[in-house]
This record gives structure tokens, C-alpha cells and sequence, in this order.
């Protein structure tokens, strides 16, 4: 086909996923950005703006409706309705291309696109550590969550009889593109696997010596509602005393972009950490920083994964979570938590519910 490929992305990592694809193709592709409920596709957009060689047209089209709480459930419907036709119509608009590249298997809004979209090859790209669980279910196995890998549109009965529902169907072929494939035991028939390893990100700059630092990857489980925010702030206080009694001192706590960057700031503040917001995603911050850090420390955090392929050396610590911390979509954060351990043989799990509580001095 005569079009150059067609990339789909959401976020700024599904980006920098979608940037070590396209930095092999014959020609620049057509770069695609769905919005999505955090507001990620407006950083994914700062990056593209800064890799603009990279890209031949640059797409946008909003994200699905959030409407207000207070609207009716059909009301939400015929939202959902006119936004999936709009995905249509920017599908028929796109022509036919050789390969389309996308981000994310659960948004439905990237899968609506794509369905519409005729082409040669379909490439899952990574997004989180969740394309070994779109892996499994593919391959009709029984995963957490199974109903966010078949995402559909309406809410109601009455939405479903008058407009229709047309939920995007399952790919017949995919490709992923990841650095999870030896976690992939088993696969559909007609998917395949394209490893890679970061190495255009890797390639970007200089290696820079390593301080003494350890980064704190913040975490959005209270504002996804995962957990309530007295245990969040219990578990990274007591994970950073953990840290110190190891004599890592100099504490750095870099926020989710989905974190509310007030409360990160009052928690970085309590456990006297500095607070390091950045705009681009903590793989790109890692490669540009004038120091490594020693090590980083997560709760469950996809970083777990990228960084220990762009530093094999770099110390990688998961804070142990309580019994009691998960409140919601417990079954997906273990299965995520379960894939940083089983992906990275280094990673080591820090048990902090003996740790000495630090207090910051005044």
C-alpha cells in the first residue's frame, strides 16, 4: 500500500513504545492521539512535537465523554454514541495502510479507530505490563479483569436497542511489540511476538555516572480509587523509614502523572523526600538525567519493568504491599504486581510493615 503506516497512541509511554517502532520504518508514519481520562495524550503530544521528524501527520481527536455524574445513564449513551461515530468517520477518512501500530487493547476508543481502519498488519504496542494478560486472554485463558480486554460502548437496554452497541470485534492477527514476550507462554495461533529493548530511548544520550538517589515512583491508587489514601501515605512513609535504616538517605519521589500533584507534594514533604514532577514519563527523565539514581522503589509501576531493560544494573525495590491496602481491582494490580517479579529476576520485594517510622525533623 502506497499510505504510510498508521500509529495509535493515548499516553506518554504507549508513545515512547510507538517511538521505537517507527524509528525503523521506510517512511515517516501517520501518528494518531486519542484522548484519554488522565488528559495523557496531551504529554504524548509534547513528545511527538519533539521527535516531529519522526512523524508525518499528526492526528488528535478527543478522548471518550466524561460527562457529569449527575447525567443519566442514557444520556451518557447517546454521548458515547456520537463520540464512537466520530471515531468512524476519522477511520473512513485514514484510507487503507500497510500496518497499523495502536496502544492500548482496553481503550475502546483506540479499538473503535483501528476496527475502521483497513490493513495488512495489526502491532499491540505495550502499555502498562498488561500485554502478557491481553496475551493470555487471547489465547482463551483466565485472567483478572477479563471484561476491560473486551471493552464495549453502552450502559443501558434502551441505549443498546435504539443506537446499537457495535463493540469493537477482537483482532483476528496481532503482533506485539514488547519487552514482555518470554513472560507470553502461550499466544493465539495467529499472534506473534517483535521484542525489542529500548534501544532507540537507550540511544538517546550519554550514559551518566550513577549518584547516591533513589527514586520514589509515586503511584495514582488513591485517585484510581485502589486504595484509600491513609494506606497509600502509611505505605510509602513507612517504605522510605525502610530505605533510610538501609542508609539511603537522599530520597527523590517522582509522581504519577495521574497522582494529584498537591497530596504528592504533602507526602513528599512527610517523608522528607524531594519532589521531582516531571513532564515527560520517568523512562525519558532516567536517560536525560545528569545522575542515575542508585536505585528506584515502586508500588506497582510499569518503571519496575522499562527501567531494569534501559540500566540492567540498576537496583530495582517493590515495596510490599499490606493485606489490607487493595480496595478495588485487586485482582488486577496482583496480576501486575505478580508480572514486575516474574519479568525481573533483580527486582527484590521490601517488607516495610517493621520499618522504624521516620519523622522529619521541624
Amino acid at each position: 500500500m502506497d499510505a504510510p503506516d498508521l500509529f495509535v497512541v493515548s499516553s506518554p509511554l504507549q508513545y515512547l513504545n510507538a517511538a521505537e517502532l517507527a524509528v525503523g520504518s521506510d517512511r515517516p508514519p501517520d501518528l494518531v492521539l486519542i484522548g484519554d481520562r488522565a488528559g495523557a495524550a496531551d504529554g504524548a503530544l509534547m513528545l511527538a512535537k519533539r521527535d516531529r521528524r519522526l512523524w508525518g501527520r499528526l492526528l488528535s481527536h478527543p478522548g471518550r465523554p466524561q460527562p457529569s455524574r449527575w447525567l443519566p445513564r442514557f444520556g451518557r449513551d447517546l454521548l458515547d454514541a456520537g463520540h464512537r461515530i466520530s471515531l468512524e468517520r476519522l477511520a473512513a477518512s485514514l484510507g487503507s495502510r500497510g500496518r497499523v501500530v495502536f496502544g492500548d487493547y482496553r481503550h475502546v476508543s483506540q479499538r473503535a479507530l483501528i476496527a475502521g481502519v483497513e490493513c495488512d498488519e495489526l502491532v499491540l504496542l505495550d502499555d502498562g505490563s498488561v500485554a502478557p494478560q491481553v496475551a493470555a486472554f487471547r489465547a482463551g485463558e483466565h485472567v483478572a479483569d477479563f471484561a476491560r480486554f473486551a471493552p464495549g460502548w453502552l450502559r443501558t437496554e434502551l441505549g443498546r436497542a435504539t443506537l446499537g452497541e457495535k463493540a469493537p470485534k477482537a483482532p483476528e492477527r496481532l503482533t506485539y511489540f514488547t519487552i514482555y514476550g518470554r513472560l507470553m507462554r502461550r499466544l493465539k495461533e495467529a499472534d506473534g511476538v517483535s521484542s525489542h529493548a529500548y534501544e532507540r530511548l537507550r540511544s538517546l544520550g550519554p550514559r551518566a555516572p550513577r549518584g547516591d538517589e533513589v527514586w520514589l515512583i509515586g503511584s495514582n491508587h488513591v485517585d484510581a480509587g485502589i486504595c484509600a489514601p491513609a494506606s497509600y501515605r502509611a505505605l510509602i512513609r513507612d517504605g522510605a523509614a525502610a530505605l533510610r535504616a538501609e542508609g539511603k538517605t537522599r530520597l527523590v519521589y517522582r509522581p504519577h502523572r495521574g497522582e494529584s500533584l498537591d497530596a504528592a507534594r504533602r507526602l513528599a514533604a512527610e517523608i522528607g523526600a524531594v519532589f521531582a514532577p516531571s513532564p515527560t514519563p520517568v523512562e525519558l527523565a532516567y536517560v536525560e538525567a545528569p545522575l542515575r539514581p542508585a536505585g528506584i522503589a515502586v508500588v506497582a509501576s510499569t518503571s519496575a519493568d522499562t527501567l531494569s531493560i534501559i540500566d540492567p544494573e540498576l537496583e530495582i525495590i517493590r515495596f510490599a504491599l499490606p493485606e489490607t491496602y487493595l480496595e478495588r481491582q485487586q485482582g488486577h494490580i496482583e496480576a501486575v504486581i505478580a508480572g514486575h517479579d516474574a519479568f525481573n529476576p533483580r527486582l527484590r520485594v521490601l517488607d516495610v510493615s517493621a520499618a522504624p517510622r521516620h519523622t522529619q525533623e521541624r
